[in-house]
């Protein structure tokens, strides 16, 4: 399965744990890192899990940092049903609190699945990643190349958006990988001793605003309605419903619609970032746009049929003439000079 909004340049990223001890996430921002997955803990067989003792402080550090977080969960889980206790146990951890990246599932201990056939580490892994899906987080599967290879059926896991995967040996060797880890042994700023290495190949963040979010509006279908745009030097258009998702030129400045109406398809039931949007058509291609009563406004599309044409103002003769046939016809003409 392709990935979904794939990057221009991967995106860099990093991995922690209580081993990294107390982590300066200020640093870690400002060398350039954009995201962070941070270990919740391990699962232990039946599904109890014991917590990282650096979680919280690593959780919320990073977010406060402005960097996107995930969270990933170490398994030792040795079926379904005790996958689905994790699950659920993880999610109270979280006690409902918004994720920018996904909820991950770290399975990865040979030792004891090596012992299990495809289908079952498949199935305890789906298991696992419906309870999170269900609950509004985007679900993924950590682990490295040679253990997927040999223990997983990784097509069962296409309905997922990609994997994170971990190889060292310089390419990532599986297809629909969205995250890579390609170290064990970075040395960051701001992060004492060794750090894991990441790299995110597709907006991660943009998926989960679009499917995830709690409370997100929708776009309800609005017929017989245009955008109107007055002021081409101030209307951006977007990707997707968040003013962050700016399309951009060829040249790197954000691209701006031109003046003129475009077909409205879809209208939100209610304000995005604090503004209303609809969706349109641009270009053959769906995109969105914020409504600001400074450059933009909906109005009545023509109705179909209905062709409006101007025609030179005719001599005082010909307007007499008009004139009487429209009486004949039982109303007036009138001429706007």
């Amino acid at each position: 399965m392709a990935l979904k909004y794939e990057t221009k340049d991967p995106i860099l990223g990093i991995d922690v744990s209580k081993y990294q001890g107390r982590v300066d996430w200020l640093r870690v921002k400002a060398a350039g890192y954009a995201f962070a997955f941070v270990r919740l803990g391990y699962a232990n067989g039946d599904g109890s899990i014991v917590t990282d003792p650096y979680f919280e402080q690593n959780l919320s550090g990073a977010a406060a940092a402005g960097l996107d977080v995930g969270v990933y969960l170490y398994s030792y889980i040795d079926s379904e049903d005790h996958a689905r206790i994790a699950a659920a146990r993880a999610l109270e951890l979280l006690a409902g609190r918004e994720l920018s990246l996904p909820l991950v599932l770290d399975y990865e201990h040979a030792a004891k699945y090596a012992a299990f056939s495809r289908a079952k580490n498949t199935a305890i892994c789906n298991a696992f990643m419906e309870v999170v899906a269900a609950a509004g987080y985007l679900p993924m599967f950590y682990s490295y190349t040679s253990f997927v290879n040999s223990y997983m059926d990784m097509a069962a896991l296409d309905p997922y958006e990609g994997l994170w995967i971990a190889n060292y040996t310089g390419k990532i060797g599986v297809d629909n990988a969205a995250v890579w880890q390609h170290s064990s042994s970075g040395a960051v700023p701001g992060v004492a001793g060794r750090c894991d290495l990441n790299r995110m190949y597709c907006d991660l963040p943009r998926i989960i605003r679009e499917r995830c979010t709690p409370g997100r509006v929708e776009f309800e279908p609005i017929s017989g309605k245009q955008l109107e745009v007055f002021d081409a030097s101030r209307c951006e258009y977007f990707t997707a419903p968040d003013i962050n998702a700016v399309v951009m030129n060829p040249d790197g400045k954000t691209d701006k619609l031109p003046e003129g109406t475009y077909p409205v398809l879809t209208l939100a039931d209610g304000l995005v970032d604090g503004y209303p949007m609809v969706q349109l058509a641009y270009k053959g291609e769906t995109v969105y746009a914020a409504l600001l009563d400074d450059r933009c406004r909906i109005i009545d599309a023509p109705e179909e049929g209905l062709e409006l044409r101007l025609c030179p103002v005719p001599n005082k003769g010909d307007r007499h003439s008009i004139e009487n046939y429209c009486k004949g016809l039982g109303f007036s003409a009138e001429f706007i000079w």
